[in-house]
């Protein structure tokens, strides 16, 4: 006679961690790459208040500076170069501290020559700057 023999199935106790550490290292990865990109440096921008600036009224407490689409800087209507602007903001801001600098481009202007323009701004001493159109 033939004796039936059982398979001895047991219960498995243990919880198999290999799908959770695959996903923790997947995040750890997503994470050591999206951490330097957040911690990007940008540019300060000062929003506008609820009240309106009384101090663009007068047009002795601002400069207007225009970027055109062909590259051209216009300072208070008169086309300069790079150079030149920022001698003359520091001779400006040297008269009055606080003076408001504006500046603004064309729609299809290179928008790396406004940020050459406001870090010029910066170098020369501008503390107080707007963002036109």
């Amino acid at each position: 006679m033939l004796k039936k023999r059982r398979d001895n199935h047991e219960i498995i106790a243990d919880i198999n961690i290999t799908p959770f550490t695959d996903v923790v290292l997947v995040l750890l990865i997503i994470f050591l790459i999206a951490t330097p990109i957040l911690m990007m440096e940008g540019i300060k921008v000062d929003l506008p208040g609820a009240k309106p600036e009384t101090a663009l009224e007068t047009k002795e407490n601002y400069l207007i500076i225009k970027i055109y689409e062909d590259g051209n800087i216009f300072l208070d209507g008169e086309e300069r170069s790079i150079g030149e602007i920022k001698t003359l903001l520091e001779h400006v801001i040297k008269l009055n501290p606080k003076t408001i600098i504006a500046i603004g481009g064309e729609p299809n202007a290179v928008y790396d020559k406004v940020v050459q323009v406001i870090d010029l701004a910066r170098a020369a001493g501008v503390t107080r700057y707007v963002l036109i159109k």
